[in-house]
């Protein structure tokens, strides 16, 4: 597996200038946020991050077999494994979540649907798991919180062979003319959803960084490319807005 020294630097930067954010606002902007955070990213998306993710799990859904065993990363409120279940029940599920009170939001959803989950509060860049573990894993809407590399190599390792991982995420997009009124879409959005569900401080502190961070990360090609050089395989892809929104599936080989 080879990484480009472009990824690497790429990588520096982002830790050099997201570093600290990572570390000390977002824990507390997910400790904010569980009870309001899809209707929240309704506001935020005007409606399109629901029909997206359900376009994502119906797409991962096609390359699962029945009782296939799958881990969702950073899972938040679970909203991933839950539209997964309600495709298919026979799906053993596990997430990762470094969130106790995201995670605890998503088993009170799991619960109320009376869906077995079993869930973990851990950290994405060190995965309590055995190398080839699962059939799938699944990483929606948190990328751009990440150590992307130090993660996708996690992925990797705990995935069996031949495994599928199942990345969702907003991305940079491609097209200019597309991404600069979308960042500036964004830093609106994201201050006037702060500002409807009184959120705290720490998330009212964060409205620059989720423009910031998308600007600094991948674009829909960067990201397939990144994927392979960590020695993943056959990546399926589709984008919404020329990666406003963008999945990858990608296989890790036999």
């Amino acid at each position: 597996m080879s990484i480009s020294e472009e990824f690497l630097k790429r990588e520096f930067v982002r830790a050099s200038l997201f570093g600290e954010t990572w570390r000390d606002l977002i824990p507390e902007v997910f400790r904010d946020v569980p009870a309001y955070y899809d209707r929240g990213n309704a506001v935020a998306s005007l409606g399109a991050c629901a029909r997206w993710s359900n376009i994502f799990a119906t797409a991962v859904s096609r390359h699962l077999r029945p009782g296939a065993k799958l881990l969702d990363v950073c899972s938040g409120t679970h909203d991933v494994p839950l539209r997964l279940l309600a495709l298919d029940r026979s799906l053993e599920v596990h997430t990762v979540d470094r969130s106790v009170h995201m995670t605890a939001e998503g088993q009170r959803r799991a619960g109320a649907r009376n869906l077995a989950i079993h869930a973990r509060v851990c950290d994405a860049h060190a995965l309590p798991f055995e190398d080839n573990s699962f059939d799938a894993v699944t990483l929606q809407f948190a990328s751009r919180h990440l150590e992307i590399i130090k993660t996708f190599r996690e992925i990797h390792r705990v995935l069996k062979p031949g495994g599928i991982f199942c990345h969702n995420d907003m991305l940079r997009p491609a097209s200019r003319i597309v991404e600069v009124p979308y960042l500036i879409y964004l830093r609106f959005s994201v201050w006037f959803t702060a500002k409807l569900f009184a959120s705290s401080t720490e998330s009212r502190k964060c409205v620059r960084y989720f423009a910031d961070a998308i600007r600094h990360f991948y674009r829909p090609r960067e990201l397939a490319a990144l994927l392979e050089g960590l020695g993943f395989v056959n990546v399926e892809s589709r984008d919404f807005l020329a990666g406003v929104m963008s999945f990858h599936i990608v296989r890790k080989p036999e």
